[in-house]
């Protein structure tokens, strides 16, 4: 039976009754290796995370030692198997995650910055929304290892103010290990054609300009190509209008902060640049089906 939840920036409390673990400064671990922790219990200790997508705030590491793990990024389909790693870049919206009940996982969240400057996992975040490596039996041992001395660094208070340096410093051992083989990408990775490049930069302009642009011709001028062709090219490789993928970003934070709390509808339409709150409900109505105020409700 598979399980199927929404994954939540690291920076939100921790879920109780999953074998998770983390810091303040923006680093947490969660792996499901002890058995008790696997099945209902695991997905009942993921009751935290929403029912719709999030974007995540911070740089994530999936390794997944057996089993499938099935999710989408960025709206679009990936599938983590049987020694294989995802790296998915800070920003990134994450849904539909969905994994078997004999799926043994190792996921990390943790700051971008923290990596060191000259580590190739900065250099693929920098690259990618997300990378899927293929790793060697040795990598997967290697970081098996690794993980449980990170977690043994997390959960000693004794180290107090070097725990978070410590820990850190396992964060790019990890991240060594896995970036060994790097060029052994999995199948769909590895090789990247022209129009799907023009996917990948597309959609990083979205979500870096979303929130101020939202018109078409603004990302065909950063892409260098007529509005046409971009529209053509965007459509063809993802069957969808571009227009679709901007108000995709738009609606999603918008859901998100509605849902938090922290912002009233106005807010919200200030931070998402519309000219008022009418205009930014009617916009939301017509892409969700109801209006602000009944979501958040």
């Amino acid at each position: 039976m598979k399980k199927e939840l929404a994954m939540q920036s690291s920076r939100l409390p921790l879920p109780a009754g999953c074998n998770a673990i983390g810091l303040d400064e923006g680093l947490m671990v969660l792996d499901n290796m002890d058995r008790m922790a696997v099945g209902d219990e695991m997905a009942a200790g993921l009751e935290w995370s929403s029912r719709f997508p999030l974007k995540s705030a911070s740089a994530c590491m999936l390794v997944v030692k057996s089993g499938m793990v099935r999710f989408s990024v960025n709206f679009r389909d990936c599938v983590v198997t049987d020694g294989m790693c995802a790296l998915i870049a800070p920003g990134t919206i994450i849904e539909h995650v969905e994994w078997n009940d004999d799926t043994r996982l190792f996921f990390l969240t943790f700051s971008q910055h923290e990596l060191h400057p000259s580590s190739m996992l900065a250099g693929i975040f920098a690259a990618r929304p997300v990378v899927v490596l293929k790793l060697l039996p040795v990598q997967v041992e290697l970081f098996e290892t690794g993980y449980g001395i990170l977690r043994s660094i997390l959960s000693q208070p004794a180290l107090a103010a070097h725990r978070s340096e410590c820990a850190f410093d396992c964060v790019n051992m990890l991240g060594s290990i896995i970036t060994q083989e790097a060029d052994d990408l999995a199948p769909g990775t590895a090789k990247v054609s022209r129009r799907d490049e023009i996917v990948d930069l597309f959609l990083q302009r979205v979500q870096e300009n979303y929130r101020s642009h939202r018109e078409l011709g603004f990302y065909a001028d950063l892409l260098g190509l007529s509005l046409k062709y971009m529209s053509h090219v965007i459509f063809e490789q993802t069957g969808r209008h571009p227009s679709q993928w901007i108000k995709d970003y738009v609606i999603l934070d918008a859901k998100t902060m509605l849902r938090s709390g922290r912002y009233s509808i106005q807010q919200v339409a200030e931070e998402l640049h519309f000219p008022n709150q009418s205009f930014f409900g009617k916009y939301f109505k017509e892409a969700v089906g109801v209006s602000p105020k009944k979501w958040m409700k």
